[in-house]
């Protein structure tokens, strides 16, 4: 029996992309490095900052790694309204909450970030939990973050389904254990999700509560 839903954040429920590119962009051109186009976004969504980072700029030193990412932070809310939800994200969460499941973000952006946004858009007070970069050691493909999750939602893991739009997702959620739900609503080649093989895809989050509806008729 599905209780519980865990979403990825960034092109899952909100369509991001431009954001952290250009608060990426910002970060390093202001400290004299070369800057971040969408292809080199694209090679690490839903990875950390700290991989984007290390991928825009090689050279980068490790004990600098942490001013860039509070230079980040602050970009990011600069650059914030550059961020659009999602088709049927609202209509989602709101039909999956008239059905009592419990709810929680799972992101690689700091939770503060992760806050406003949830708040810019009125969908905060949908999520009983947001686990953020800072919450765990280890991030997504591994399923620390999940585990934190579904521990603050007072489940376990075989209760609860990940929903995510990259192979990242897809991994932290199968090593949880849970079931997964792919949505190709973001950058990630097609190719990359369904290696992880995912439990299901679908194109629109909206099929999120027919999914969960099916996997629970089968219990009762």
């Amino acid at each position: 029996m599905i209780k519980g839903v865990v979403f990825d954040l960034d092109n899952t429920l909100v369509d991001s992309v431009e954001t952290i590119r250009q608060a990426a962009d910002a970060t390093l051109r202001s400290k004299g490095f070369r800057g971040v186009d969408l292809e080199t976004l694209v090679s690490v969504m839903g990875l950390t900052i700290f991989d984007l980072f290390r991928r825009a700029e090689p050279a980068i030193e490790e004990e600098r790694m942490k001013e860039l990412f509070l230079d980040y932070k602050e970009n990011y809310m600069r650059f914030i309204g550059s961020t659009k939800l999602l088709p049927k994200a609202r209509e989602t969460l709101e039909a999956l909450s008239a059905k009592n499941l419990k709810m929680a973000v799972v992101t690689t952006k700091s939770r503060y970030n992760a806050v406003k946004v949830l708040e810019s858009f009125d969908l905060a007070h949908y999520f009983g939990a947001v686990v953020g970069f800072e919450d765990t050691d280890n991030h997504k493909p591994s399923p620390d973050p999940i585990i934190k999750a579904a521990s603050a939602l007072g489940l376990d893991l075989g209760a609860i389904a990940v929903v995510g739009d990259t192979d990242a997702d897809v991994a932290a959620g199968k090593a949880a254990g849970a079931v997964t739900i792919a949505v190709t609503t973001g950058v990630t080649p097609i190719h990359k999700i369904l290696e992880k093989r995912p439990d299901y895809v679908i194109g629109n989050i909206i099929e999120v509560e027919r999914i969960i509806n099916d996997l629970n008729s089968r219990q009762d």
